[in-house]
């Protein structure tokens, strides 16, 4: 019996619950809404290397804690040339944040496509990154076409 004179079950894995009186409270779950805005900004020439920088958006009801996309550049024939990762943490809604990466070796307009994948170790809402989530994370991301070069997932 607990102080305020409630019965108390005490189990052998050390939790407890109440036995009668209040029912468990079922916890507050987050209403998703909005997208983040994932852009294509700039490409440009380095070289023989090419340069490309994109901006997330938060346009959500909450923050986007973290999320690590992978970028894929295509040659325009095709043939994949390189992925890399992006990540983009502690976005408030309404903020946005920016990234670059140098793709080595490829110059810009070789490039036909750019490619956005992966980020399922999201932590962004109800989504976390020990969920496996299957592409959820990226779902709740809208990629803006580009007239640079063809951007999409």
């Amino acid at each position: 019996t607990g102080p305020d004179g409630r019965r108390i079950l005490l189990k052998s894995d050390k939790t407890w619950r109440y036995v009668d009186g209040e029912p468990a409270k079922e916890e507050e779950k987050i209403v998703v809404t909005g997208e983040g805005v994932l852009t294509l900004e700039r490409m440009e020439a380095v070289g023989d290397n090419c340069r490309i920088g994109v901006r997330l958006q938060n346009d959500t009801n909450y923050e986007i804690r973290s999320i690590v996309p992978r970028f894929a550049v295509y040659r325009k024939n095709g043939v994949m040339y390189e992925g890399r990762t992006l990540g983009f943490y502690s976005i408030n809604p309404g903020n946005n944040v920016y990234r670059e990466t140098l793709f080595r070796g490829i110059n810009c307009a070789d490039i036909g496509r750019i490619q956005v994948t992966g980020g399922d170790r999201c932590v962004m809402g109800d989504l976390d990154r020990f969920t496996y989530t299957g592409g959820a994370c990226l779902e709740r991301v809208r990629v803006v076409p580009s007239e640079r070069v063809r951007f999409d997932k």
